[in-house]
Order: C-alpha cells, then structure tokens, then sequence
C-alpha cells in the first residue's frame, strides 16, 4: 500500500492518558526531538567556526560538484546521472521527470519506466530532503495521482528490496583516500495481527511503533479501526527518513576494506564529490560488508547526517560529538577545496536558497 497520508479521513483520537504517556517517552528521547531545538548548539557552534576561519559559508566548497556543497537545493539527479555514466552497478536506475514537460509526457514516461521493470516505483522531488514527497508507487492510478499533484521537476526511479543503509563518506582533496565515517541501518517498523486487536491498539502496544504514533495514527487515518488477521503484517514506514518513522540502528562495525573499495569508485565517478551520505539498499549486511550488490538511491551532500547518531538510547553529547567533528570536517574539506578555485556560495545566498527550499517543502506537508 501506498503511504501517503489520507487527508479525507478522520482525524483519530487517543485517549489523553495515552497521549501524554507517548508524549512524555519522545521528550525523554533526544532522537524524537523537534529538529530546532536539537540544532541549536550545532549552529551556534558552525557560526563559531565560521567566525574563526573569517569565511563563514566556506563549507559550501565542499562538493564542488553539486549547488552549494549540497547545502540546500540541489538536484538529485546530478550524482545519480554521474554514477549512471560512469558506475551503473552501483545505482538504482531512474529518469528525470521535467516539470515543463505537459503532464501528460510526464506520465506517459512515468508509465513507460515502470512498465520497464515493473511496479513498484519510487517517486521524489528532484529538490528535496528529509524524506519529503517520497512515495512507493504500485500502480498506475497511484502514479498518475502523484505526478499530477506535484510542483516541480520528479525522479522516477526503480525500487530496490532488501535492507537500506546510509553510509557516512569522505575523503580529503589533499589525498583523494575515501573513507566511511559511519554506516546507519535503517529499519521500517512493523506490527503483527492477532485477530483481535485494532491497528490502533497494535501500534499503542507495540514498543517502537508507539513513540511514532501521532505520525501513524495520521498515515493510517483510514485503517485504524481495522483488525488485522493473525499473522498479518503490516508495514507502518517503507521510506528511509527518520522524521517519517524509521527506526535508525549504528551499523558502523559493518565498515570493511571491500566496502572502501566500492565508496571509492562513488567518488571516482562523481569527481566534485568529498563529503556526504549514500543512501542505498543490498540484499543483507553480508552484501554490505562484501560491497557487492550495492544500489546508491540517493547522494546527499554537507547537510546530510553521519545519521548512526539516532540509534536509541544514544547519549546526547555522543550525538553532538559527532556532529561538531561532522561540521569540522566540513570546513576543512571546504576551505581546500576553495583554495583551489571552488566557488563559496556567500551568507545571502544561502539565506535565499533555504528560504526557497522552505517554500518547496510546504507542497508535501
């Protein structure tokens, strides 16, 4: 099934006891904290640092090869065109859907990829982040549906099975030598039918699907007063973003030689790439380690997250940890990349472009 919200249905209500509970466990959960306020010191410390090397947006240099270092606003398709030219192995296949093409083309493209390799797709902004807008596509009327709501330019890309990870990379220009900075598992949860009890009770007793519950009781709007069949399984998140359910799992010992070898060549076939996220799915964590089997679904640039940070129960000044040293690589791959002639987007163009993207996102709210 598709998991778009449904915006027709009735809003369901839990009962204020149960509310307050779920709201209480989030609190005492950094990892469920609102984005805002988990950032506050890590702008403060990346205005810091900026201060400090007298060149505050010289992290913007870092990956010459995508707008602004992949701060804000880049295309997708740019890496996933590189890695199709010169890496086709390690990329799940898409094709770029241009919105000032009629509809009608765009569809019709839509429908030809698809009819390619079969259902199901992945549709996404080509411009986007943190899960907005990406939806798994099983038919037709779900396609036509999405491409005819959406605003601006969409991948059409394959689906991939097995597990998704998110692989933490980058390599310094000086020496070019790639290395893993951590590896994130992603988990989609899930409940199992009994034939008795609700969706709604099954997510209210189910330990992890209960601190996602007011994003699920909205997904699930128009099936939570549905019983699931004993044995039944119900997927609650199948899209890899933290803020739309997944459950985030430190993979980092999963880091070998071979998997080096296989982020070395991502790096080869985008040149103007040194620090970022692969976001990509293989058939198991053996397949990871080996670097076999590898489809990079999407490249992120300097704002993407070394996201094994959200594993639960991981200390807060852990997390922090991480992400200053995270923002210090930044600066200092971007300073040598800019000493060597890379193009430092200045404060007010950054400004404008995050103030574009907010507008962007308000479309898949």
């Amino acid at each position: 099934m598709n998991q778009a919200i449904d915006l027709t249905a009735q809003p369901y209500r839990a009962p204020l006891g149960e509310r307050l509970s779920i709201r209480w466990n989030r609190l005492r959960r950094w990892e469920f904290w609102p984005a805002w306020l988990f950032y506050i010191p890590i702008v403060v410390y990346i205005v810091w640092l900026g201060l400090r090397l007298r060149r505050p947006t010289v992290f913007t240099a870092s990956n010459p090869a995508f707008e602004s270092g992949g701060v804000v606003g880049e295309s997708k398709a740019v890496a996933l065109a590189a890695l199709m030219a010169r890496a086709d192995d390690l990329v799940a296949p898409f094709e770029r859907l241009d919105a000032a093409q009629p509809l009608a083309m765009r569809i019709a493209s839509a429908r030809r990829f698809a009819a390619d390799g079969g259902y199901p797709v992945v549709l996404k902004p080509d411009i986007g982040s943190r899960g907005r807008g990406v939806a798994v596509i099983r038919d037709e009327t779900a396609l036509t549906g999405y491409l005819s709501r959406a605003k601006g330019d969409v991948l059409v890309q394959r689906y991939v099975g097995g597990d998704e990870f998110g692989i933490f990379v980058y390599r310094r220009p000086r020496d070019g030598r790639p290395t893993i900075y951590s590896i994130t598992q992603k988990c989609f949860p899930s409940v199992t039918g009994d034939g008795r009890r609700t969706l709604a009770g099954l997510i209210a007793d189910d330990a992890r699907a209960r601190l996602i519950a007011p994003l699920l009781w909205q997904r699930f709007a128009a099936r939570l007063h549905e019983i699931p069949a004993a044995g039944e399984t119900v997927a609650l998140v199948e899209i890899g973003a933290h803020c739309r359910g997944s459950l985030f799992l430190d993979a980092s010992p999963l880091a070998t030689a071979k998997l080096t070898a296989a982020v070395g060549r991502v790096f080869e076939a985008i040149p103007g790439f040194h620090f970022g996220r692969l976001d990509l799915r293989c058939p198991n964590a053996d397949a990871l380690g080996a670097g076999r089997d590898l489809r990079i679904l999407e490249v992120n640039g300097v704002t993407a997250e070394a996201a094994h940070i959200y594993h639960p129960g991981t200390p807060l000044l852990v997390g922090y940890r991480s992400m200053f040293r995270q923002w210090r690589l930044a600066f200092e791959i971007g300073a040598a990349n800019a000493a060597r002639g890379a193009e430092v987007t200045g404060p007010f163009e950054l400004l404008r472009r995050f103030r574009a993207d907010l507008r962007r996102g308000r479309h898949w709210d």
